[in-house]
């Protein structure tokens, strides 16, 4: 089975505060940007993870982030497991274009705990200078 891995710039962090009267408005924030990608997500399958996103700092500079992200920045990264193999795809050509596409230009929240400046307060995972999100695939499991 496929393990779909996101990299992003964007503070997903699970705090799993869903009511602003809950704990910081910080925390609510960080937990509001989670559910919308997980949303995102699960436009075209459910999915299984087991663990929460990890947040660490990085050198970026050799990743698929966009050009004007370079050098150490906070990085947080989800997998997790579609129901189905091939869920995502558009084509033979784009396997994951189709998670690309429901995620890319999504809303989020920005200026919590990112390292980044973030120009639109999107997940960006086309535009060649600001791109804040990359999607992968490995074989696996979690």
């Amino acid at each position: 089975m496929d393990i779909i891995e996101i990299q992003t710039l964007v503070d997903i962090t699970n705090t799993r505060v869903v009511r602003s009267n809950q704990g910081t408005s910080l925390a609510y924030d960080q937990n509001r940007n989670f559910i919308t990608l997980i949303q995102c997500i699960e436009i075209r399958s459910i999915i299984n993870y087991n663990n929460p996103p990890v947040c660490n700092l990085m050198d970026i500079t050799d990743l698929e982030f966009g050009s004007e992200y370079v050098g150490e920045h906070m990085v947080w990264t989800f997998n997790f497991i579609p129901d189905r193999i091939g869920v995502y795809a558009i084509d033979k050509k784009s396997p994951l274009g189709g998670l690309v596409e429901n995620i890319d230009g999504v809303p989020i929240i920005k200026n919590l705990t990112e390292t980044i400046n973030i120009a639109k307060a999107i997940f960006d995972c086309k535009n060649g200078a600001y791109k804040n999100t990359i999607i992968k695939a490995h074989l696996g499991t979690i």
